[in-house]
């Protein structure tokens, strides 16, 4: 069964971090500036993710016990 614990932000913060090491990496200045701009959206939505956490996943099936 899948993990129903999400950390949303960490999630978000890892993209973050990627968009961060590919613009190190960037060929031009132009996909740098982007991906800098990218990790800041990723930055921005784990942001907002942590002032308004999700509900827990809930599971839509149970093992019956009989």
């Amino acid at each position: 069964m899948p993990s129903l614990n999400r950390n949303i932000p960490h999630q978000l913060r890892a993209r973050a971090e990627e968009a961060r090491a590919k613009a190190a990496a960037a060929p031009d200045e132009t996909t740098r500036q982007r991906l800098l701009q990218d990790a800041e959206t990723w930055e921005r939505m784990a942001a907002y993710e942590e002032q308004h956490p999700q509900p827990p996943l809930v599971p839509s099936y149970y093992p019956r016990s009989e």
